[in-house]
């Protein structure tokens, strides 16, 4: 019987191969928003931060049943007036809270492993929402307000036509 030295290297070469070539297709997204990681240090640090969506964006961009997060405690509180009227909410999550929910937004939009494809513009548009709102946050100051972020985009009236001169 004549044994072939190559055949267990092509072998082994072949699994490596494709086990690489899984791990970029599957479980390796984007990078994340730049200042990312100091957006969650921040974020981290804030006692409450409020968040205004309509219900419906708030329940599609948090995660769903396969994993827990802590921000999935946090209940939406129904508005009064014109705002309710539009079917918005108000999210109020502590800093731990803030940082759980900022991680599952990046990971929706950068396509890492668990992200859920089909939310990821609503997360994009929670995330930028959200972003500048902690970056303004100073780390060591107290706000003098709840920062608050809010997603309700208005179309904006249309001009009058310019009169013919």
């Amino acid at each position: 019987m004549l044994i072939n030295p190559f055949r267990g290297r092509r072998r082994a070469a072949a699994a490596l191969a494709t086990v690489a070539v899984l791990a970029l297709v599957t479980g390796c997204g984007d990078d994340p928003p730049p200042g990312h990681a100091e957006r969650l240090q921040k974020a981290a640090g804030v006692a409450s931060f409020k968040i205004t969506c309509t219900k419906d964006l708030w329940d599609r961009t948090k995660p769903g049943s396969n994993h827990r997060d802590s921000h999935e405690d946090a209940k939406p509180r129904g508005l009064s007036g014109a705002a309710g009227e539009r079917g918005l909410v108000e999210i109020t999550l502590t800093g731990s809270q803030l940082v759980d929910y900022l991680k599952t937004l990046e990971t929706d939009i950068s396509g890492g492993m668990g992200a859920d494809p089909s939310v990821e513009e609503l997360s994009r548009r929670m995330y930028e929402a959200i972003a500048p709102v902690v970056d303004r946050i100073e780390k060591g100051k107290p706000p003098a307000e709840v920062p608050q972020a809010v997603v309700d985009d208005a179309v904006a009236p249309a001009s009058p036509a310019p009169s013919p001169s």
